[in-house]
Parts: structure tokens; sequence; C-alpha cells
């Protein structure tokens, strides 16, 4: 079975998607020893020629497939620390992944999810059609609210879309037309599960998705491990040679402690922190 990975980046004008994507791509294809393609449009593909990444971005991805950029830009107000900005979120298309990946056998991650382990890999190879990150884990402590585990106050699981891994058969193409179709119809499907329809969620369609076609019930077997989180107002400030990342953890009034991983996963929501320590990660691809 033909197995490997996919990341979307549509840069922004506010976000270098495309240089998140070199760092989470290669680090991805370094500790999980698979090939990996890049989801984009041409204008980001541009961007990457006038800022001399895109040989990087050659060196890492098997292939890049373009697309049309998706019509609509959700935005969501995003820290940095305790800066705020209104960051766009190109990423209406991530139902096409069925059509569009060449393997098949796909995990999916986010452009802010970085690999440090082989940990994937058992999950790639077993049988399983379909598997989405089950939860996630702030490594900042318990500052995890119900709508990080709830579609809503009274709504089901919300699973994570910041990765997925599956098969390329009928059944999953029945999922994400499915994802699709939620997406289409998000302001009905707000009413019916009562969340807030902006900014558009994978997280929320793809949860729906799967609540649907488990028979309205919870199923979280053969999911895949909760997501390592470090959360956008916490700031990655260090990255050593040997892959340690220490991090900020904002404990609010201007308080912050510092932790450290290493040889772990980790779904950073700080994106300018990743951004600003682009050339430390790149030395670790």
């Amino acid at each position: 079975m033909n197995k490997g990975i996919i990341v979307f980046a549509y840069n922004s004008r506010k976000v270098d998607y495309s240089l998140l994507a070199i760092i989470s791509g290669g680090l991805a294809k370094k500790h999980l020893g698979l090939p990996i393609s890049l989801i984009t449009d041409q204008s980001t593909v541009d961007w990457m020629n006038e800022n001399n990444t895109i040989e990087k971005a050659n060196e890492i991805f098997s292939s890049i497939i373009l697309t049309e950029r998706p019509q609509s830009e959700n935005y969501r107000n995003l820290s940095d620390g305790n800066e705020i900005d209104n960051i766009p979120f190109i990423n209406a298309n991530r139902y096409s992944v069925w059509d569009l990946t060449p393997y098949d056998r796909t995990l999916l991650i986010d452009s802010d999810y970085l690999i440090f382990s082989n940990r994937l890999r058992a999950y790639l190879d077993s049988t399983d059609d379909f598997m989405i990150g089950k939860s996630m884990t702030d490594l900042g402590g318990e500052r995890v609210g119900t709508l990080d585990r709830y579609v809503s106050e009274t709504g089901p699981n919300l699973y994570w879309a910041t990765n997925v891994i599956f098969n390329k058969n009928k059944d999953t193409k029945l999922f994400f037309n499915l994802v699709d179709y939620i997406k289409e119809n998000y302001n009905y499907y707000s009413e019916l599960f009562r969340f807030y329809p902006r900014p558009y969620r994978n997280d929320i369609s793809f949860s729906i998705a799967k609540h649907t076609l488990d028979g309205f019930t919870t199923n979280t077997e053969n999911s895949l491990p909760s997501i390592p989180t470090i959360t956008d107002k916490d700031i990655l400030v260090d990255v050593s040679v040997d892959g340690k990342l220490t991090f900020l953890i904002n404990q609010g009034n201007n308080d912050f402690v510092a932790i450290s991983v290493k040889n772990q996963d980790v779904h950073i929501m700080n994106k300018q922190s990743i951004i600003r320590n682009k050339e430390n990660l790149l030395r670790l691809i």
C-alpha cells in the first residue's frame, strides 16, 4: 500500500503558511520516513519563489499539488503571548484531501503540527480505515474548556482534525463528502448542534461527520491519541540543536512559566512563534 503525508498551505497577508508547511513537512518526513505532498495554490508557490524557499520546498515535498484558492476566508483572533491579532485561516477545502491525495493511505496534518517522533507510524501501519485525534492535551496545564472537548455545550465529542489518517476507499469517500456537505450547510448544523458558526472549523465538521456515521454515538475506539498542544497564548522561545523545545506558558496576569519538551509531537497554535524560530527548526530537518 502506498502511504504518505499531506499538508495544506495557503499564504495570507499575515502568516507565511508555506514556511510553516515546509517546517512541519520536513519534520514529518524525517521522523516518519514517508513521502509528503503539499496542497497549495499558485500564489503561494509564487511567494515561495520570491522568498527563496521554493528550493527547500522541492527538497521536502514529493509533489506540490495546485488547487484554486478557497473562496471563503475565516478570521480568528489569535494570541502571540499577550498580543492579539485577527488572523486569516484559508482552510475551507480540507474535505478535498480524499480526491487530491496521491496516496492509498494518508496522514493529513496541520501546518502547525510538528512531529518529533515515530509515534504515528504504528497507526499508519494499522488497517483501520479512518482515525482522527480523539482530543487535545494542554501541555501548559489544566486550561482546557468545554469547547475544547465538545462541539458545543450540549453537542457531541470534539475530535481534532490536526491529524487524520485514512485509507482511500468508498467508505472514507462517504465521510469526506459528508464533511463537504456540513461545510456547505454550516449555519444549519450550527443551529442543530448549537455552536457559533464563525469562524468555520474543520474540527467541528469532521466531528459532526464522524458522530453521524457512528450512528449518533461517541466512539473513540481506534482513534489517534490525544494531541499534545501549546495554545496561542504560549510562546516558543527556544529550539536547541538536540531538538528540545522551550515554551513560556501563559498563566495569566502577565505571569509565565517555562517548560521544555523533547522527542514529542506537538501542536503549536502560536504560529508566529514557530516562524520566529524558523532557522533553528529548519536545522532539525
